[in-house]
């Protein structure tokens, strides 16, 4: 503390503020570089919430697409059913279930939605259901 008090006593009225303009000059420094990870770090995470916007966007479009589907799908199988046709439902579930089948693989391949879409003759919103979910895959 007597060290400091040299040091204040022994600076002549010319010099302290300088001492003050460079101290400030400093925290000004130190703010700005702070001021700008932050803002980097604020844009890294807006971008990162704007994907997953995004993903949760096309997964509703998908499960609304999907929910569709599944409606038909049941539609179909009382049809057969009341008219004593069992035999039908059984081969029309399971290549819905190997065109999924497909459509999952291919997606873990890379192919694009389009490609999946055209190829296992699925909606845009089923195909990009399976895009997204085999994408999450692999990712997670």
């Amino acid at each position: 503390m007597e060290n400091i008090q040299l040091v204040v006593n022994n600076l002549d009225k010319s010099t302290l503020p300088l001492f003050v303009f460079i101290g400030n000059v400093v925290f000004l420094l130190v703010t700005a570089i702070l001021l700008q990870r932050m803002t980097q770090k604020l844009r890294r995470e807006y971008a990162q919430v704007k994907t997953m916007r995004e993903d949760l966007k096309a997964f509703s479009v998908a499960a609304i697409g999907m929910g569709k589907k599944v409606l038909q799908l049941e539609h179909q199988q009382r049809r057969a059913v009341k008219s004593t046709q069992a035999k039908k439902v059984v081969s029309y579930v399971e290549p819905v279930n190997q065109t999924y089948d497909e459509a999952a693989h291919m997606a873990r391949q890379g192919k694009n939605v389009e490609t999946i879409m055209h190829q296992c003759g699925l909606s845009h919103s089923e195909a990009e259901l399976i895009f997204l979910m085999n994408r999450l895959d692999k990712a997670g």
